[in-house]
């Protein structure tokens, strides 16, 4: 472990000067890694069936159940366990389907410019004036309550965010020098783009994507508390927020708590290292 972390923290180090930056990178990374572990390995880490009734319900955290139990009876750690697949699922293919969309079409959109790119902005404009989670819940309504649909749902929300980012810097960086040099030697308008232009926007995208991911899980939690994600008895942490929510007043605190901590915790990572890259690609 000592050799890992020292591996682990050299690249880093060179990576973030300052100590706040370092900071906010690790602690966002030490809590991404621990939810990525706890959903590999849930099958050994939950020590219960998490779908599995029972009688012992509504029982407080103890030594049996670290995190209770709820109404039926079913082990709130181990559906907080299995609970983080569903949502890593769910907000990272949302995440790679709006990058796919998003950013060759801000690719194509800022280096060609002219008509099409009016057209393009114009649409992406569009989509982006409405609040993230409303035009959500109408896709997810749509398409009907499932991950996949959920996460289709979130991606057509956050495509315009790659597409924006994109284009503004691929507008900014085609009259740069080493574009022109392309031109002279006979390199085409695709390998323009994607061989000398896009490397240069991977650090935006990294940044753009860890924020988004945050906004995303979220976004995640709200069509779960809706019930437009995952169908019960699928463990979900948005589902289980809702569920709990209705005894919040009557006592029975940790139903609630421990999803809502899990999901503000994992959010809140994903920002930590979004703000970490982002104050790195400032300072430069």
């Amino acid at each position: 472990m000592i050799l890992l972390s020292s591996f682990l923290l050299k690249p880093i180090n060179a990576i973030f000067g300052n100590k706040k930056g370092r900071g906010y990178f690790i602690a966002g990374l030490v809590i991404v890694s621990i939810v990525v572990l706890m959903a590999i390995f849930a099958p050994f880490i939950a020590p219960y069936n998490p779908t599995a009734i029972t009688m012992d319900t509504f029982s407080p955290p103890c030594w049996k159940h670290i995190m209770g139990t709820n109404r039926l009876g079913q082990d709130v750690f181990s559906r907080i366990v299995w609970g983080s697949r569903i949502i890593l699922y769910v907000v990272l293919l949302a995440s790679s389907l709006s990058m796919v969309i998003g950013i060759p079409s801000g690719l194509i959109s800022g280096y060609y410019g002219g008509k099409l790119d009016r057209i393009l902005s114009m649409v992406m404009d569009s989509i982006y004036a409405f609040p993230a989670l409303i035009l959500a819940i109408v896709i997810a309504v749509v398409l009907g309550p499932s991950p996949i649909n959920a996460a289709v749902a979130i991606a057509f929300v956050y495509v315009p965010t790659y597409f924006r980012m994109v284009r503004g810097q691929t507008l900014s960086l085609k009259s740069q020098l080493f574009v022109e040099a392309a031109k002279a030697i006979g390199a085409r308008n695709r390998e323009i783009m994607f061989k000398y232009i896009l490397p240069n926007l991977i650090p935006t995208i990294l940044v753009v994507f860890s924020l988004s991911v945050a906004d995303a899980i979220l976004t995640e939690a709200g069509l779960s508390f809706l019930g437009l994600s995952v169908t019960p008895p699928t463990p979900d942490w948005g589902y289980d927020l809702r569920v709990g929510q209705a005894f919040f007043l009557d006592g029975y605190w940790w139903l609630a708590f421990f999803p809502g901590l899990m999901i503000m915790l994992l959010a809140m990572a994903f920002a930590l290292i979004g703000e970490a890259l982002n104050e790195r690609m400032t300072s430069r």
